[in-house]
């Protein structure tokens, strides 16, 4: 923007000064011209004013030659300056008999453009002269170097004041522009701090009023989220603590079954949620800053064999046929484990809850194009229907559809996605690709 404006500032400043310099520099160049010309008519009708009193002195004489001699001699010019008798006769300087001089010998004074630049044209009249008689002419010439006296310098003079107005005008846009764009700068910076987590940045309201208020409204938003996401923190521990009541209830149950099989399962399911409730209240307490912790990182391999091990088991119970493959070795995926495990957890809840025991199925783990890694989960039975479920949220079998929600936003997270199909033998196929730490 800064660099925009200095742009147009100058690109405007130097028509400005072209619209006024051109015609002054025109000015200048007419103004040396009519000052030679002025001075080189003066001379010439001087020396025709003294001829004329000269020969009134001694009509019979008239105008000699010797005469004229002696007044371009009195003048010190004899250089330009030439007296031509009417039988072409001259003293002086060369000429060259034209239209102009036999116009100046019947009586016309004036000024005349040449080849070489000017020449003024005086006619001499003697007293009693006949009126029919070709007068004596005086011609003075002026060369194009006299008619161009110091127009240069001006010129330059005026190109150097043009560059120095644009240079000026470039700069106080520049600084100008420093006002606008320093305070933009800084919110943008804020922005962006604010979007990595970091609350507590504010900006200082500066610049033009419309961008001051700019300042003071994104600091006020700053605030705002502050508090919303306070309250929210606030509302997610409260709610996370209330279950432990409960919680505590069931562990209490649980320890008064008299099948201690059935006890100790039910009471490692509440240790796992009572370790679920807890990270939910470390993670709402976390400041959402980046830097502070690193970043979590997971293998999707490792994961994949971990949780379908333990989902085995009751496959097994339910004779569903398994298999597991994982290709590629190691699988970084910036999830921590156990995000990457409620993510497998929540597509083997889904093939449990909505087909029937004997269906089989297939998961698997390999690294993908563009370094990504992919889960895929595969089942036997008769698939999902015309509409994706990602899309209309809910399935045919009572399936709210918010756990391949969660699961999307989890693949969005790392830069990857998830896609929802049918097989070729007609089961379902859920495609889960994950961004690796590569990427």
């Amino acid at each position: 923007m800064r660099r925009q404006l200095a742009s147009l500032s100058v690109f405007v400043a130097t028509l400005v000064v072209l619209a006024a310099l051109l015609p002054l520099a025109t000015l200048v160049r007419n103004s040396a011209r009519n000052q030679a010309l002025a001075v080189t008519e003066t001379d010439a009708q001087s020396i025709a004013a003294s001829l004329a009193v000269a020969a009134s002195i001694e009509p019979e004489a008239g105008v000699t030659v010797e005469l004229a001699e002696v007044v371009i001699d009195a003048f010190q010019s004899r250089r330009g300056i030439s007296i031509i008798f009417p039988d072409g006769t001259h003293r002086g300087g060369p000429y060259q008999e034209d239209a102009n001089l036999d116009r100046a010998r019947e009586g016309d004074a004036f000024t005349a453009t040449t080849p070489e630049g000017a020449e003024v044209l005086v006619p001499v009249f003697a007293a009693d002269a006949p009126a029919e008689e070709a007068a004596i002419v005086v011609r003075a010439v002026v060369g194009r170097d006299q008619l161009r006296e110091g127009v240069y310098l001006s010129w330059f003079l005026l190109a150097l004041l043009g560059v120095f107005l644009v240079v000026v005008a470039g700069v106080a846009t520049d600084r100008l522009g420093r006002r606008f764009v320093r305070p933009v700068t800084a919110l943008s910076e804020a922005a962006r701090a604010l979007a990595t987590g970091d609350l507590d940045t504010r900006v200082v309201p500066a610049g033009p009023v419309e961008v001051a208020e700019v300042g003071e409204a994104f600091n006020f938003l700053a605030s705002r989220l502050e508090t919303l996401l306070r309250e929210e923190r606030e509302g997610v521990a409260d709610l996370s603590h209330r279950l432990r009541t409960p919680l505590t209830a069931l562990r209490l149950q649980a320890e008064t079954l008299r099948d201690s099989e059935d006890s100790d399962a039910l009471l490692a399911d509440i240790d796992k949620l009572e370790r679920a409730v807890d990270r939910m209240i470390q993670d709402v307490r976390r400041p959402a800053t980046d830097g502070e912790l690193e970043a979590p990182v997971a293998d999707l391999a490792a994961v994949v064999r971990h949780r379908s091990t333990f989902w085995k088991i009751l496959a097994d119970e339910q004779e569903r046929p398994v298999e597991v493959a994982t290709q590629g070795g190691r699988l970084p995926v910036p999830l921590s484990p156990d995000q990457l495990g409620a993510v497998v957890d929540t597509l083997m809840e889904n093939i449990f809850a909505h087909t029937a025991s004997g269906t089989g199925y297939r998961i698997s783990a390999r690294p993908g194009s563009d370094h990504t890694a992919v889960l895929t989960i595969e089942d036997s039975g008769s698939g999902f229907d015309e509409d994706p479920l990602i899309e209309r949220g809910r399935s045919g079998g009572g399936s709210t559809g918010i756990g391949l929600d969660i699961v999307r936003k989890a693949a969005e997270k790392t830069g990857g996605n998830l896609s929802v199909s049918n097989t070729t033998r007609g089961g379902g196929r859920v495609e889960v690709v994950f961004g690796t730490t590569d990427r």
